[in-house]
């Protein structure tokens, strides 16, 4: 995604400039070209470049501790800048502390809130300045960051129910993994050493537990370097084919189709672009955009795809749950109770409970995921430790007649 600034023109004739994150300047043009607006000049400011570029994003939990004191420093109505400057004093090595300190040399400046966001834009989901330009311009911002301050406190729970969920499972892997390379290492070659002794031959079950064991110890560079170099080389094609959206589109594909965890990002991915949508309608955000915004904080370019469809049928003027279904990707019941919302005036509403609704099923299926992942990697890695101890018992059984043999 590349940063561009555009000036334009309104209906009314009045010059307009901003900037806006987009794939390409075709892509603002048309963009803005939906918006009603009249594209004089589109210049790209920034672009981002690498595959293994680090992200400058900040944590759920940092925008959360800034969209709570604004939400303060708003409703006390205090100046912002003096209140940023504040903010930024009581941390000490946190990655929120520099964009706090250009946030509040921008603002001393005279720079709109909004703007001074966007001069960050790598630090702040894309939705973040628009929802601040409708509290600016409906002198509602304490109402707005409100409801961004909801929106962090929302995400960070649904971060931590997910990694609630992964912590058993993964502490049963590493523990297992452990025990496992005790017994290779430490254990199997002693069992080997003791029969080759004796000249017996192995039975194959323990031969091919003496030979992993041999690997750990003497090949254990070349494992280690096969494990950097497949996460590398994996890391890299995923980025490569992001960086195009049929690569990106594909991914989404293949994610959406794993077994069992597939839902559960369709899911997530709805219950993002549900719960952005109603903020941002509610923040009074024009539809189009919000639409455009709420669908890239979902972080689904099938979605995107599908809203993108959606958004020409909407600004021809029709109904957003019409436009919607007729795409193929929203469910029957999500396009109902949106098209309920709609007809009574109260879309904002109806969406706030579809991902309340989302939230839940994601939460019951974490836990029906995380309760049967753990038996079954117990099981898994029980029944590996009982096959390589039966292995390791195999030659005990022969041991007498090695001996008498020899």
């Amino acid at each position: 995604m590349a940063l561009y600034k555009y000036r334009a023109l309104d209906v009314e004739g009045k010059p307009v400039e901003g900037t806006i994150e987009e794939s390409s300047a075709h892509r603002v043009t048309k963009v803005l070209q939906e918006r009603g607006l009249t594209v004089n000049t589109v210049e790209e400011l920034h672009r981002e470049r690498g595959l293994l570029r680090v992200s400058k994003r900040l944590s759920w939990d940092e925008l959360n501790v800034l969209t709570d004191q604004l939400v303060s420093v708003a409703r006390s109505e205090l100046p912002l800048a003096p209140a940023v400057k504040a903010l930024a004093a009581d941390l000490r090595s946190s990655r929120l502390k520099p964009v706090l300190d250009q946030l509040h040399k921008d603002l001393e400046q005279g720079v709109s809130l909004e703007d001074a966001i966007t001069r960050q834009h790598a630090s702040f989901p894309k939705l973040f300045p628009s929802v601040i330009r409708a509290g600016e311009k409906t002198s509602n911002l304490a109402g707005v960051l409100q409801l961004l301050c909801n929106y962090t406190t929302r995400m960070i729970g649904v971060k931590h129910t997910l990694q609630l969920a992964m912590a058993y499972p993964v502490m049963v892997l590493l523990i297992g993994s452990c025990v496992m390379g005790f017994l290779l290492v430490k254990v199997v070659p002693v069992f080997a050493d003791i029969f080759h002794d004796f000249g017996g031959q192995l039975p194959w079950p323990t031969q091919f537990w003496v030979d992993m064991g041999d690997f750990m110890v003497h090949r254990w560079q070349a494992v280690v370097v096969g494990i950097a170099a497949g996460y590398i080389a994996a890391r890299l094609l995923r980025a490569y084919l992001a960086r195009t959206q049929s690569g990106s589109a594909w991914l989404d594909w293949l994610r959406m189709h794993m077994p069992v965890l597939g839902h559960m990002h369709y899911l997530m991915a709805m219950a993002r672009f549900s719960r952005t949508l109603g903020m941002l309608l509610a923040s009074r955000v024009p539809i189009i955009e919000s639409l455009e915004l709420a669908a890239a904080s979902s972080d689904s370019p099938l979605l995107q795809q599908a809203v993108e469809e959606a958004s020409l049928q909407v600004a021809g003027g029709e109904r957003i749950a019409d436009s919607l279904s007729g795409t193929g990707f929203f469910g029957h019941n999500f396009c109902w109770l949106l098209s309920t919302g709609e007809e009574r005036g109260r879309a904002e509403d109806a969406l706030e409970n579809l991902a309340n609704t989302y939230d839940r099923e994601i939460a019951t299926r974490d836990k029906l995921v995380g309760t049967m992942a753990a038996p079954i990697m117990v099981l898994l890695l029980g029944g590996i430790i009982v096959s390589l101890l039966v292995s390791l018992y195999l030659p005990i059984f022969t041991l007498g007649d090695v001996i008498s043999g020899s």
